[in-house]
């Protein structure tokens, strides 16, 4: 700690260039943070999605009419199948985006395990027509609470009377364990579907609960099979493999996410790698007076090495600090949602500053080791 000052002059030494270099590295790791966040979030998506849950939506057109339901559940191998329809919508102002799902919830708490709810507030929903369950996201973001009587505008979804305003009563609250901050709003079907003004007698999605993840295959195949000749065909599959479609009608999201980061780091290694060699040949008469002075080969290195460690290592917490922040926050200023960046990437992210740190930092100290006193001092 004793050289710890020789350092920080060192730093200072050209502060527009430090201050610079910097920056740019802190906006490398931020966006190594960011990126790195985002992928772990959607891996994490396909993780927890089900194989024995099957998601039958239509293959295309319009949505599936209700007396599916009795067909599918007929199906061997068949537990339980819930239903819902979905419709985006805002509380307010359009940055107040939420999803509105309207189905059975009694039907869907027994499909879907990761929805829950107090049982007073699955009777509670049940009993009231309006009624309407939450996420607590939503609840602690707009100060809601039971009782409440609540207006959510849904354009795309206009109801018979020509309003697109719907009213709903919050009876209490959705828990969803794989997306405990997703901005959903669950409404009782009989209500919403009674009230729209088109696709009345329709769903957007079945969802069923199979005995056997190993028959997945099969009984997808089944439930199918039953509409291959009617006007509104269907297409089934796990939830996980529904969640892997979606993901690969984006892209090679992976790919992507790291040919970015990769671009990002070599660019930040030139970017610190020319700094520190400025730095070093701006101060050659320098290390030549300290090795004058007693200073010894290594610790004239280590000096150099401690300074752009110490550049890396700074960027990357603060970068990291404010990826860890910032990406929650700019979830919910866009109506979604985004969970921390998971604590692996914080790991990774320091582990990678002290890389790019000694790979930057090993040219300089070692012509500064090398570096003879008489050749320093005849340097203009």
């Amino acid at each position: 700690m004793k050289y710890a000052s020789l350092v920080w002059v060192g730093l200072r030494r050209s502060r527009a260039r430090t201050i610079l270099t910097l920056l740019s590295a802190i906006v490398a790791f931020l966006l190594f943070g960011i990126l790195n966040g985002v992928g772990a979030y959607l891996n994490q998506a396909v993780e927890r999605a089900h194989l024995d849950i099957l998601v039958t939506n239509s293959a295309g057109g319009p949505p599936m009419p209700f007396p599916y339901l009795a067909r599918i559940q007929s199906v061997a191998g068949v537990k339980s199948t819930a239903y819902l329809t979905q419709a985006g919508g805002y509380y307010r102002t359009p940055r107040n985006g939420l999803a509105i799902m309207a189905t059975d919830p009694g039907i869907m708490f027994r499909t879907i395990s990761e929805m829950q709810s107090p049982e007073g507030d699955k009777k509670a929903i049940g009993a009231i027509k309006i009624g309407a369950l939450v996420t607590p996201a939503l609840a602690r973001k707009y100060g809601w609470k039971r009782g409440d009587i609540i207006s959510i505008h849904a354009d795309k979804t206009p109801q018979k009377n020509g309003s697109a305003d719907w009213r709903f009563q919050v009876v209490g609250f959705l828990h969803i364990d794989a997306f405990p901050d997703a901005p959903i709003l669950m409404a009782n079907y009989s209500y919403f579907d009674a009230a729209r003004a088109t696709d009345t007698g329709t769903v957007q999605q079945v969802w069923t609960l199979i005995s056997n993840p190993g028959n997945a295959g099969v009984i997808s195949n089944a439930i199918d099979g039953m509409f291959v000749n009617s006007p509104v065909q269907t297409r089934t599959m796990s939830q996980k493999d529904a969640t892997q479609s979606a993901l690969a009608r984006v892209g090679n999201i992976a790919f992507f996410l790291n040919a970015i980061i990769a671009a990002v780091f070599f660019t930040l290694l030139l970017l610190v790698g020319n700094a520190l060699m400025q730095s070093f040949r701006e101060r050659i008469r320098e290390f030549a007076v300290m090795k004058t002075l007693g200073f010894s080969d290594n610790k004239i290195a280590a000096l150099v090495m401690a300074e752009a460690l110490a550049l890396c290592v700074a960027a990357a917490f603060i970068g990291l600090t404010v990826a860890w922040v910032g990406l929650p926050l700019f979830g919910k200023a866009t109506g979604g949602f985004l969970p921390h960046p998971p604590w692996i990437v914080a790991v990774l992210g320091m582990i990678v500053a002290l890389l790019i740190g000694l790979v930057c930092g090993a040219i300089p100290a070692w012509k500064a080791s090398r570096l003879t006193i008489v050749g320093g001092l005849a340097r203009p």
